[in-house]
């Protein structure tokens, strides 16, 4: 029966909630079911692809105020999700915190967090690994894939990811609060 219940809430997230165009609704969803950490302010757009073995305690998952996660996205929270305060993360962003160890028998599943520092930028179809920490202010080009961790305020780009250059804003204190109806 648990088995069951597991599958019509990642169901129903994927397939159901994520398409409902209310904050309130899909937010509620994310932290009284899922679990999950959201400060205020927070943007989660439609249509947002959740990735989760365990609907609770699977892994950690916390939203800092005023961040936004444009459409279209793959969060894989398995492993958990870290994001800080005033991060975009652009449309088609997967962040993907599970892979596989390709030199064991059993092919095994194995799990690391994302962590992403406040006034992160990650551009459109950006590919975040398990294992990664973002620092602070720091821009992910669109397409980028990144294996590595990535510097405060280092911009980075490619296949996979390096630096490309610094960010020359390097104290910011914009605050993004973007929330546009029926998104």
């Amino acid at each position: 029966m648990r088995k069951v219940l597991s599958a019509a809430i990642k169901y129903a997230t994927n397939h159901l909630i994520s398409h409902i165009p209310s904050y309130s609704v899909r937010h509620a969803w994310y932290r009284h079911i899922l679990g999950w950490r959201m400060g205020p302010n927070v943007a989660i757009f439609m249509g947002q692809h959740v990735q989760m073995a365990k609907i609770r305690g699977s892994g950690k998952v916390s939203i800092g105020k005023n961040t936004v996660i444009n459409w279209d996205c793959m969060l894989y929270t398995t492993g958990g999700l870290i994001i800080g305060e005033n991060v975009s993360i652009s449309a088609g962003v997967w962040l993907v915190t599970g892979t596989h160890e390709m030199n064991h028998p059993q092919f095994i599943d194995t799990y690391k967090p994302i962590v992403i520092s406040d006034y992160v930028w990650i551009g459109m179809r950006a590919t975040i690994l398990g294992g990664v920490t973002i620092g602070e202010g720091a821009v992910v080009m669109a397409g980028a894939v990144v294996t590595r961790d990535v510097p405060p305020y280092a911009v980075v780009g490619g296949l996979p990811a390096k630096v490309i250059r610094q960010r020359e804003l390097q104290n910011p204190a914009y605050s993004l609060n973007y929330h546009p109806l029926f998104e």
